[in-house]
């Protein structure tokens, strides 16, 4: 066994010569074998290492017994321990989440509060693991991508040094020493997923091929090789027509579509990826988001949870995990020589103006010719069936026919600014349309100015 790890660890730099190692040891047969290797081999490599191990208080006084076993079989061996405790139940109830599930996202969210950043964490999954985890994967219709011997995650380097090895393995390096462990008896019960498969399935597979786990190892190996060569397909293609910010990603969606399906694929997650968004291991939502994406609805926001969502408009789509902030509708009265801030960040201001001043900028400006009678004038978000007669063309347009016409953003539709006089008659859709009002005579010139970016 030791030989193998060995080998498996040098081909994928797994640690190296004084690396500080964090041993995640639960009591388990697979992490107390873990945790008596890297002692083994700790002077010879020296290493400093650290075993962490967690209490998830579900057990009560056999958890409790658990992790005091850890802690005095660590320390035996000359390697410090911390204790940790987590409330599994509490962040059940809270998020509404299986227990699995809750007690791994709290684990490693402990993980990460002692594990240095030059550190690395060291997980105890073996090659029986590796199966089982690929064909969860499979049942679920994913691709089977398994689990990685280094990764980044949560900011932690993750690495697994155990997966080219077999359960057996393990086995057999724990009664050769005569070292104990101790057992979760949950283990036995069929009621989690994991379980199940490791029960009834993987000893069937193993009647058909008792070393699974290195043909297993094989295909992910050259899974690996395909998915990171289509990564940075995607990755490069995106680059072209996408713009990252800290918090949203925007691109083309004629762009995106007109991708190979393979790259729109890793593409979407690389996006996902880029924000953090912690998406289901067990649910890929890039078939839905692809049929919404590609649906006819020219502006509509697709959510598959709470803590991301997409928006599109007309070809442009964002994928963003800001906060959802509703703006509330406005109307703000503005008199002579008066300056307003509206809530999307943009300002109107209004002044008379000199005869020998140039506009300098026809997008930004109005000049109007008013009677005291128009004033004061108003800017106001739309109202259902506003209408405006555009400078130069017979009639009135419906302001929701404009935006549609100028492909303005829905969700930036509300906030838009519209100005009016005394009487209600709209005279500046800013950026956007100027009414006939401009054309008219009047006792006072105004300039109007606007300032803000249409991003």
């Amino acid at each position: 066994m030791k030989e193998d790890v060995l080998s498996f660890s040098e081909q994928y730099n797994l640690f190296n010569q004084g690396d500080h190692l964090f041993l995640a040891v639960s009591g388990g047969i697979d992490s107390m074998a873990m945790l008596h290797f890297f002692a083994e081999i700790k002077q010879h490599w020296d290493l400093n290492l650290t075993t962490l191990t967690i209490d998830h208080q579900l057990r009560q006084s056999e958890s409790e017994a658990d992790t005091r076993f850890v802690k005095e079989q660590s320390e035996a061996l000359g390697i410090p321990c911390e204790v940790i405790s987590v409330d599994v139940k509490g962040y059940q109830k809270k998020y509404q989440v299986g227990v699995q599930e809750a007690a791994r996202v709290l684990r490693y969210d402990a993980f990460r509060k002692y594990v240095d950043p030059r550190g690395k964490l060291v997980l105890a999954h073996h090659g029986d693991d590796q199966v089982e985890t690929m064909y969860m994967q499979l049942t679920k219709g994913l691709v089977p991508t398994g689990m990685k011997a280094s990764r980044s995650l949560y900011s932690m380097n993750v690495i697994r040094p155990f997966l080219s090895i077999a359960k057996k393995d393990i086995t057999t390096y724990m009664a050769e020493r005569g070292l104990s462990h101790r057992e979760d008896p949950t283990n036995k019960e069929d009621q989690y997923t994991r379980n199940r498969f490791r029960h009834h399935l993987l000893p069937f597979i193993k009647q058909e091929n008792n070393n699974i786990h290195r043909s297993v190892r094989r295909v992910h190996e050259q899974l690996s090789e395909d998915e990171e060569l289509l990564t940075k397909l995607a990755e490069n293609e995106l680059g072209l027509f996408s713009q990252f910010c800290e918090q949203k990603v925007t691109f083309s969606i004629k762009s995106f579509v007109s991708l190979p399906q393979p790259l729109q694929r890793r593409g979407f997650h690389l996006i996902l990826n880029y924000l953090s968004v912690n998406t289901n291991r067990y649910q890929d939502f890039y078939p839905s988001f692809l049929d919404w994406l590609s649906s006819n609805q020219p502006n509509s926001t697709w959510s598959p949870n709470e803590e991301w969502r997409a928006i599109k408009s007309y070809d442009e789509c964002t994928i963003t995990v800001e906060s959802f902030e509703v703006l509330k509708p406005y109307n703000i009265v503005l008199n002579l020589d008066e300056k307003a801030t509206l809530p999307n960040g943009w300002t109107l201001s209004v002044r008379l103006h000199d005869r020998y001043e140039q506009l300098d900028d026809l997008n930004h400006q109005l000049l109007i010719n008013v009677e005291e009678s128009d004033l004061p004038l108003t800017v106001r978000t739309r109202n259902p069936g506003d209408r405006v007669k555009p400078l130069g063309l017979k009639g009135s347009k419906k302001v929701k026919d404009i935006f549609i016409d100028e492909k303005i953003p829905k969700m930036k539709r509300d906030s838009w600014p519209i100005v009016e006089s005394k009487q209600g008659e709209i005279i500046w859709v800013p950026f956007i349309v100027k009414s006939e009002f401009v054309s008219r005579s009047g006792a006072l010139k105004l300039k109007l100015t606007i300032e803000g970016e249409q991003d």
